[in-house]
């Protein structure tokens, strides 16, 4: 193997392994990183390539993502400012092996169970048994302007924005400018 394919090859890999680490990326993007540090515990992890090598990549990662990531959070961050917010309280989750005859907001048919998103005040009859029912829940209903379709990185920010606060999603339904 030439020295520019393996160096492409260690550059690669390097790549590949920081973007499956949200972790890093932001570390990196605030540069906030000992790139040495990175590098060798990169380089024992890619078990190949010298140190230099696997610096010079994460510091090419670096400068990539932080101009990539400026832009797109620039992006997500415009439409959040035209995204209308709703809160809904007393939802329900419904979950069921068999398909139901109950009033529903939203309903999903995955492989093997049915999925309502219910009005709990609206639930009068009593569920079969086998039947999950969670109470008490709020719905966040973001209405978003038609360029969310289009832009990376939405669901993933409103996403981490909720974990970083403790906030547990229990369902998600995302459609169009619904979130």
């Amino acid at each position: 193997m030439e020295t520019s394919d393996r160096t492409q090859s260690i550059a690669q890999q390097v790549r590949d392994t920081i973007q499956m680490r949200p972790s890093l990326l932001d570390a990196l993007n605030m540069k906030i990183v000992n790139y040495s540090a990175l590098a060798r515990i990169l380089q024992e992890e890619i078990g190949e390539g010298s140190l230099d090598a696997v610096k010079a990549a994460v510091i090419r990662v670096a400068d990539e993502i932080s101009e990539d990531r400026y832009l797109r959070e620039e992006a997500v961050l415009s439409i959040l400012k035209d995204t209308k917010v709703r809160l809904q309280d007393k939802i329900g989750v419904v979950i069921s092996p068999i398909r139901l005859d109950i009033p529903h907001i939203v309903t999903a048919h995955l492989t093997d169970q049915y999925v309502y998103i219910v009005d709990q005040t609206a639930m009068k009859n009593q569920l079969p048994e086998k039947v999950q029912f969670q109470k008490n829940l709020v719905a966040l209903i973001l209405l978003s302007p038609p360029m969310v379709e289009d832009t990376p990185g939405f669901v993933a920010f409103i996403t981490q924005l909720l974990a970083s606060r403790n906030v547990n999603i229990v369902e998600f339904i995302s459609c169009s400018t619904n979130t």
